[in-house]
């Protein structure tokens, strides 16, 4: 039994090394390393309590610990995004998780019991170390080669104090390298490599020399002890962030809703949510974000990114090595200035990329509601509040104008009218000239199909869904009680919406109502043949995901089922569609305003959709299109490309000569 041991796969722990200073000076790296990792945490432990904690962010643990598994340990929603970068950052994350495992029981074994390291669980511990090293340097490799050879369009402006990406990148090359390096002159001496297959292979090409392998050990270890005590200063945080991110993500679709009348907006740091500077931390500046911001390909100075990082950098700027405030910072023009701020189109596309769910819109928006709050917001979003507050939309057309559309047509008036549903018309549908011929159209659907309805007419008002966005919150609460108390008064309980703003409003922003938006009571009476499309159309068609009913509301493929009902129509897609989907730029309050960027986003999308070779951009919102139509325009494409709403299509198809 005893010769049967001595000839077990095992190998001498520390090798090379013993009981030597080299060994004591490791410890002592160790110690320092590990001192200044927790100093770290601690610093970034004490500004994350100075953040407000208005919304519970651990309800659901059981939900909760499996976000963290599906997206941070297997990357699933990254996955999504980008498969390549998903296979990177699997590769690199399990090598660093399996070496990090087999270190500790190099030290279990050599520190206190060391019988359990042979035989089988030595050749599966070699192996395994062997493998996960070469998966670590394969993500680094990919790393490397995406950020400097492949440079997709997310890299293309690179934040200013960036200044660890490669030292990071290279550094854990190097880290890795050295770890194989020592490895393989330690079996050059002459020891049996078994399942170490990659040291093993190494080994044959390398001489041995003990002096050369306890310098390179020395220095593998040197560098190892650096980065672990460089983690809580450097984008490696995330690796311990990003994790506690997803874990604390929301789970509301409405916009936060700060129930504290001391409450003025994110003027300082200190009114952030806690959430948000750990978010600074989890950013990796991977530039997802940036590369669908709207507002960042128009030219603007918004960057979603920038946001995240400045924020980081403001934060460790303003606090001392402990995590006190050594000095007051406001936000404003040090994460971003005032044309960032009202650029955003809130149309949620940094939200939606992000591998780490980071609420980039949401600081934004408590921004908007820190500068509304002051007094200080510019003349356009001031004229856009006054005209919502007194006339109940955004052009501050008259309040009596609201039903003219419907003047001479058969629609039912909620005070003299039964209906099972109330049809909130809304401001675009109601207003502005081309959309009013949208609604014109559906009300000869509805009538026809029976559905039991009403309007408002001159008692509707504004659903606030942009006027929250802006940062108003006084008004979007006043103006939510008005509609509240008018719904109240005539018994409303279910409503259906023509915009996917209001229906967005409707449905994520009040309480206690059967919401719906128009397209899904269009969908049912095709499906159920109360609503038969007969007339072909036979034309090529590109459909615009409108962010509000996208990714707001997760509704996708519901328009593209109608238009591929209508006979004729060839459905082509945008390079950017569904979740990807470019925004038309009016959300936020830019419906009225000059947009501050070197270009619009409409006339970008504009360009996008004639590229597909449709002859009509198909859009399901009255603001995508009034924007869309001016973009068409503006970029002289109103000859090959024209505008039309899904509604306008099936009652083409529906009612038109054949």
């Amino acid at each position: 039994m005893g010769v049967n041991r001595l000839v077990e796969p095992t190998r001498e722990l520390l090798w090379g090394i013993g009981e030597s200073a080299i060994l004591y000076i490791h410890y002592l790296l160790f110690i320092a390393a590990a001192a200044v990792l927790l100093l770290g945490v601690y610093q970034w432990y004490n500004i994350l309590r100075l953040g407000r904690s208005d919304e519970d962010r651990f309800s659901n643990p059981g939900r909760r610990l499996w976000w963290v598994i599906r997206d941070a340990f297997l990357f699933a929603r990254l996955f999504i995004r980008e498969a390549k970068m998903g296979v990177m950052h699997l590769l690199m994350l399990w090598g660093l998780i399996v070496l990090t495992i087999g270190t500790v029981i190099l030290t279990i074994a050599d520190h206190f019991e060391s019988s359990f390291f042979r035989g089988t669980f030595y050749l599966i511990h070699e192996a395994a170390m062997d493998l996960a090293g070469l998966a670590l340097i394969a993500g680094l490799v990919i790393a490397a080669l995406n950020r400097y050879i492949i440079k997709p369009s997310r890299f293309a402006k690179k934040w200013e104090h960036a200044k660890d990406d490669g030292l990071v990148l290279f550094g854990l090359i190097a880290i890795t390298v050295l770890g194989f390096l020592v490895e393989s002159i330690r079996l050059a001496s002459g020891m049996p490599p078994y399942t170490a297959i990659i040291g093993g292979a190494i080994s044959s090409t390398l001489p041995f020399n003990l002096e050369a392998y306890r310098a390179l050990w020395s220095i593998h270890s040197l560098f190892a002890m650096l980065f672990v005590a460089l983690i809580p200063f450097t984008k490696l945080a995330h690796v311990i962030a990003a994790p506690l991110n997803i874990l604390t993500r929301t789970e509301r679709v409405a916009t936060r809703g700060i129930e504290d009348e001391e409450y003025m907006g994110a003027i300082e740091p200190k009114d952030l949510q806690w959430r948000d500077m750990l978010s600074s931390l989890a950013c990796m500046r991977c530039g997802r974000c940036q590369d669908a911001c709207p507002a960042f390909n128009s030219g603007t100075t918004l960057s979603p990114m920038y946001l995240m990082q400045n924020l980081r950098k403001t934060l460790s700027d303003s606090h001392d090595f402990l995590g006190r405030p050594k000095e007051e910072t406001v936000l404003l023009d040090s994460v971003l200035d005032m044309d960032a701020v009202w650029a955003c189109t809130t149309c949620r596309a940094c939200m939606e990329m992000c591998p780490v769910y980071i609420e980039h819109m949401e600081i934004i928006v408590e921004m908007r509601r820190g500068v509304v709050e002051s007094g200080e917001a510019p003349p356009d979003i001031r004229d856009f509040l006054t005209n919502i507050q007194k006339q109940k939309n955004p052009w501050g057309e008259a309040k009596f104008k609201r039903d003219a559309w419907a003047k001479e047509l058969d629609v039912p008036r909620a005070k003299n009218a039964e209906f099972e549903w109330l049809w909130w018309v809304g401001c675009g549908h109601s207003f502005d000239n081309r959309n009013k011929i949208v609604s014109k159209k559906l009300v000869e659907i509805l009538n026809a199909i029976g559905f039991s309805y009403a309007i408002l007419g001159r008692e509707e008002g504004c659903c606030g869904n942009d006027v929250r966005r802006v940062g108003e919150e006084g008004l979007f609460q006043l103006l939510m009680e008005e509609n509240t108390a008018t719904f109240e008064k005539y018994g409303v309980e279910r409503i259906v919406a023509t915009s996917p703003h209001c229906y967005n409003a409707f449905k994520n922003e009040y309480e206690g109502y059967d919401v719906k938006f128009i397209l899904e009571i269009i969908y049912e009476a095709i499906k159920d043949g109360r609503l038969k499309l007969k007339k072909p159309i036979n034309k090529k068609v590109t459909f615009h995901d409108p962010c509000y009913l996208g990714r707001y509301n997760g509704m996708y493929e519901l328009p593209r089922e109608i238009l591929k009902t209508i006979p004729g129509i060839e459905l082509v897609e945008m390079p950017r569609n569904r979740e990807r989907s470019f925004c038309c730029g009016a959300g936020g309050g830019n419906l009225v305003r000059e947009y501050p960027g070197e270009d619009r986003p409409n006339n970008i999308r504009a360009k996008e959709a004639a590229g597909t070779g449709a002859e009509i951009l198909a859009v399901a919102c009255p603001f995508c299109m009034i924007m869309l139509e001016d973009g068409v325009k503006t970029q002289k494409l109103d000859e090959q490309l024209s505008v039309m709403d899904v509604i306008e299509l099936v009652y083409e198809s529906a009612f038109g000569e054949e």
